[in-house]
């Protein structure tokens, strides 16, 4: 026998000595996780731009949350809100490989998907297994046809890993654990396979232990819409605090884009960032930190917490930023880059990189600019027009009406050129909406007198509301179609929101009253789709205009406080529904968001009766009738003669086009007869003032076919 074979043959003997003997052994007294990875990790070059022994000292700020994942800590869950390059997903790895070794159990990974699980359980776990002996010899891989150990599945003395992905509820019911590690959780799917919140069933296999332990980590994402930022804000809310090295202050290292402390750097002519002028400005006594000084910083830091004792100390929660990573890994330099990128890209409407960079290396969650509106910009911007007046340069004015259990809410909005807006009038009628408008008290009887109530032109003419959508998806749906079909002749429309992303902001019609053959009563009542989404995307986004003109919102400052709360009251935030992200508005927990369903109610009326199609000459019409409504002295006493003049500009108008299109304005001609003699105004003499003279049946109230317009007509004839 050779001296190969002999050697061979000894080192296999030992091997399974080892093997046999192992758990016979007494276990090394190792106390905490940190020092366990210094002792045993051997960090892999699949997985590690620093292969070799793994050594705490280059991530002094993990330290402390690897020892509270430590077999003798009372700490539950431990909660990991960091940057990229970092190290936060080696403080995972650390605590796995521990749990191997001296606290052997059922442990259970869980990533965003199945895919990723694969590739973690590739690039992470399997090179950890295989360079770090101690572990090597706990799990064995798979070299046969023993499915014990499998790319989601190790087995070892006395547990498992088993790894699982978020999108899919098999994995995480499959089998109890005693530890968890959620990594990434921003991109876990809002509901798995209809049964619920990923993480709630992950953590339910837990129940059974007592001594478990779990830990949750991500990069956030969208504010409001964070599960990590959710989580740590619940727990004690540590952040890292480093001395300063010319005076000592302790302090955050914070970015700095809007405070004049932090990362600073001088510009080259060009704009770029010079990169060997990047210091840092410390917050107490503006000292210029240089990159090289962490060093010495990082170990001397310390983590504080914001609200110490959070929880009975069972949940421990960590913030930290790439402005820590270790020299060599990410430096500030690098940084200051991407920001300038991100910043010109953003300055072009696309906030890509802009949210790439707020959620990778600040480690904190996103903001869209342009869906979410600021309630105090907008209410110092409010302009004096009293209420019940249209300011010069409105024209049209719609209606929007939210329904509640005990009241009607209605805004009224006037158009004008551009689409620029103003809320003009805001009313709450009290009442029990399901009375019908013909019973006492019912708030839809004061609805109509409020919308045939004419309100005070700058010009000092009078003008009425055009069109009025009215909310029927929430309370007394049945009372929204009554009354939208009474009253359709006044352009009342029953309207649904609808959150599909990209539907039109009002689409067409759908018939909702059919008879006992199942057939559409001709001429019953519509409801007409509104595209919320849509629509709350556009308000929100001209909300952000400063300056006053086409889509400019103007709001009156006589409105009560909480209409711009309302009006601003929801976000839009990013969810992942099966595994695809999607945009949602939400409303924080506590806010009232009547206003801004009114003014997408209203906009979806304004959108009916052609308010973006209009061209200059129709706005020139608009003009022309409220003129000619000023010179015949119609004010406010007068609504009837308003409508008498209106409707007698209408019929100028259509004869003006009778040339151009003769049989489409006979038709509107006959189908818009003039008031009845009846409606006119008389003088009073006592006054001198024009008041309605007796009233009349009111025709407009009862249902009538819809009424053609002159194809070169834009002005709505249904008064």
């Amino acid at each position: 026998m050779s001296g190969r074979d002999i050697f061979t043959q000894l080192v296999n003997a030992d091997d399974l000595v080892d093997d046999q003997f192992e758990e016979l052994a007494p276990p090394p007294i190792i106390q905490t996780v940190s020092e366990w990875a210094e002792r045993c990790i051997m960090l892999s070059a699949k997985d590690s731009a620093e292969p070799g022994p793994y050594r705490a000292a280059r991530t002094p700020y993990a330290i402390e949350p690897m020892d509270c994942l430590s077999q003798h800590s009372a700490v539950e869950e431990v909660v990991l809100m960091w940057g990229a390059q970092t190290g936060k997903t080696r403080v995972g790895s650390n605590w796995l490989g521990y749990l191997i070794d001296t606290n052997p159990g059922p442990v259970m990974i869980v990533q965003p998907t199945i895919d990723m699980a694969k590739r973690y359980s590739r690039q992470r776990v399997a090179p950890m297994l295989d360079e770090s002996p101690t572990l090597r010899r706990k799990v064995r891989e798979n070299r046969s046809r023993d499915d014990a150990n499998t790319t989601l599945l190790k087995e070892f003395a006395g547990g498992f890993l088993a790894v699982a992905g978020a999108n899919s509820a098999a994995g995480l019911r499959s089998m109890p654990v005693r530890d968890l590690f959620l990594d990434e959780v921003d991109g876990y799917p809002l509901d798995v396979d209809g049964e619920g919140d990923p993480c709630t069933l992950a953590e339910a296999r837990q129940s059974t232990f007592s001594r478990r332990k779990r830990l949750r980590t991500s990069t956030p994402t969208t504010k409001d819409a964070s599960r990590i930022e959710d989580s740590f804000n619940a727990a004690d809310r540590c952040r890292y605090q480093v001395p300063c090295p010319h005076c000592g202050t302790r302090q955050v290292l914070e970015w700095g884009a809007d405070k004049p402390h932090g990362v600073k750097w001088d510009r080259l002519p060009d704009g770029q960032p010079a990169r060997e002028s990047v210091r840092y400005v410390c917050a107490a006594n503006g000292c210029e930190i240089r990159e090289h000084h962490k060093a010495t910083m990082l170990p001397a830091g310390a983590w504080v917490a914001d609200a110490p004792g959070a929880q009975g100390g069972r949940v421990r929660s960590f913030h930290l930023s790439s402005l820590y990573a270790p020299l060599g890994w990410l430096s500030w330099a690098q940084l200051a880059d991407e920001w300038h990128k991100a910043i010109d890209k953003a300055r072009t409407g696309d906030t890509s990189l802009l949210r790439v960079f707020i959620n990778t290396r600040l480690a904190e969650t996103f903001q869209e600019q342009g869906d979410k509106a600021d309630e105090h910009a907008l209410r110092r911007r409010a302009e004096a027009y009293p209420l019940r007046t249209v300011p010069h340069g409105a024209l049209v004015v719609t209606a929007g009406v939210d329904t509640q259990g005990d009241r009607l809410e209605a805004y009224a909005w006037a158009w004008g050129r551009g689409e620029e807006s103003w809320l003009v009038d805001h009313v709450v009628l009290y009442g029990d909406p399901s009375l019908p408008e013909t019973e006492p008290g019912s708030p839809w009887a004061a609805l109509t007198d409020w919308r045939r109530l004419a309100l005070q032109h700058a010009s000092g003419a009078a003008i009425t509301i055009t069109a009025t959508a009215v909310d029927s998806g929430g309370h007394h749906t049945d009372m929204v179609y009554r009354y939208a079909r009474r009253h359709a002749g006044e352009h009342v429309l029953a309207v649904k929101g609808s959150s599909m992303p990209g539907r039109a902001i009002i689409a067409k019609p759908t018939a909702i009253e059919f008879n006992h053959h199942g057939k559409r009563i001709r001429n019953g009542g519509q409801l007409w789709l509104v595209g919320t989404d849509t629509a709350k995307g556009l308000l929100y986004g001209r909300m952000q205009v400063q300056e006053a003109g086409p889509g400019y919102v103007h709001t009156c400052a006589a409105l009560p406080s909480y209409v711009w709360e309302q009006l601003t009251a929801e976000r839009v935030v990013t969810r992942y529904i099966k595994g695809h992200a999607r945009r949602d508005w939400v409303k924080p927990a506590g806010r009232r968001n009547e206003a801004l369903d009114c003014a997408v109610y209203a906009m979806a009326a304004a959108w009916h009766i052609g308010v973006p199609r209009h061209t200059d000459a129709h706005w020139q019409r608009y003009e022309n009738r409220l003129r000619q409504a000023d010179l015949l002295g119609l004010t406010l006493d007068t609504p009837a003669a308003t409508m008498d003049a209106v409707a007698q500009s209408e019929a100028a108008d259509a004869d003006a086009d009778q040339s151009a299109d003769a049989p489409a304005t006979a038709r509107q001609q006959q189908g818009n007869p003039p008031p009845p003699a009846a409606t006119q105004a008389q003088a009073d003499p006592a006054t001198h003032k024009a008041t309605p003279a007796t009233p009349q049946p009111d025709s407009r109230a009862q249902p009538r076919p819809p009424m053609r317009r002159p194809k070169r007509a834009g002005w709505v004839t249904k008064w």
